[in-house]
């Protein structure tokens, strides 16, 4: 299409250089040029429809592959297939050997499902490729090309209209696009905490000895965010949007530990526990988000601390907390009370930190 808008720009030259008087010439050249206008508006137009119905079918593969597993609430990871029902007649060997069965079904079920999310997320970073280059062609030829007939500040031209209706569809396509998978990565985490995170990793019993290494559910939460955004690492030559797509990641993951957080009553053994885990969110956060990004991993770091304090020192560890600003910009002061008060302690202690408070 762009090589024959070319052949009638170059028989457009011919005529140009024709008698100024001459009929021949002045019929030749409105001809040529509805050529080029429709021939234009035909490539941008058509581009736009491709783009479009590309990305929509990229936005349907990609939710299916996620939502095949969620089964009503599960995520990615999720197993479709029906738990095994082990009978309480059977033996305790049946028992377990049953569970065995469940467990590599499940198992196997998640891996199948994390490899489609994998393949359809590559699509989306391809098209996007694809589309940049697509934008690319089409400037280069209007600069070169149609730059001569048509003049850039003329935003009433059906050229320019239909230049700018392909870069605002892809864009919008993009962004849609981009949503989509940033809300499967956030659902499937958030199903991971909801379901491997027990009430014992943060409020542990006396008797059991204190490991400081992170839970099982926060190794395999933060598994699974290295596995899906190793892909977005490769954009290289799209740094920007790259930068944009992993920000995104990390403020909505800040929100989802803290609603992980809020699901709790936390004693001070298991406030050493969420430390541990915060810490490892934070080490994968340092390698993927901008520094304005990483301030919201490393607030909420802060603000465990408060779980390890005696009750006497709470109050003026949150008074140096706001007058550093730690929370400017990333909690209100309801969503810091919400999350000191998941101390299990928090009924006896509470006079001792709201009294006469003037910062929360």
């Amino acid at each position: 299409m762009v090589l024959t808008n070319r052949e009638a720009m170059d028989r457009l030259a011919v005529f140009a250089e024709a008698p100024p008087d001459m009929r021949l010439r002045k019929l030749a050249i409105v001809a040529e040029l509805k050529e080029l206008e429709h021939a234009a508006m035909f490539v941008m137009v058509s581009q736009v429809i491709r783009s479009q119905g590309r990305y929509s079918v990229l936005g349907t593969t990609a939710t299916a592959s996620a939502g095949a597993g969620r089964g009503g609430g599960g995520g990615v990871g999720s197993s479709s297939t029906s738990p095994i029902t082990v009978s309480s007649s059977l033996t305790g060997n049946t028992a377990s050997a049953s569970t065995t069965v469940y467990s590599a079904q499940r198992v196997q079920a998640e891996k199948e499902l994390r490899e489609k999310f994998a393949s359809a997320e590559l699509k989306f970073l391809e098209l996007i490729h694809l589309s940049d280059l697509v934008v690319q062609m089409v400037e280069i030829y209007y600069k070169k090309d149609l730059c001569a007939f048509v003049s850039e500040t003329d935003f009433l031209n059906i050229c320019n209209q239909e230049k700018k209706a392909l870069e605002h569809a892809i864009d919008d396509s993009v962004a849609v696009g981009m949503d989509s998978v940033i809300e499967i990565i956030l659902r499937q985490t958030q199903h991971i905490l909801d379901t491997e995170q027990q009430t014992q990793d943060y409020h542990p019993d006396s008797n059991v000895s204190l490991t400081l290494t992170p839970t099982l559910a926060c190794t395999r939460a933060v598994q699974f965010l290295g596995e899906s955004t190793a892909a977005l690492q490769s954009m290289t030559t799209q740094r920007q949007m790259r930068d944009v797509f992993l920000g995104e990641i990390g403020v909505r993951l800040f929100h989802v530990l803290l609603e992980n957080i809020k699901r709790f009553q936390i004693t001070e053994p298991g406030g050493f526990q969420l430390i541990a885990d915060l810490n490892l969110y934070y080490d994968w956060a340092t390698s993927n988000v901008d520094p304005d990004t990483l301030r919201f991993f490393t607030a909420l770091k802060d603000l465990a601390n408060c779980f390890i304090l005696a009750p006497r020192d709470l109050r003026g560890f949150l008074r140096d907390q706001y007058s550093r600003r730690t929370f400017d910009g990333v909690m209100r002061s309801e969503e810091v009370y919400d999350v000191v008060a998941c101390r299990a302690d928090y009924r006896q202690i509470r006079t001792q930190v709201e009294g006469h408070c003037d910062f929360m």
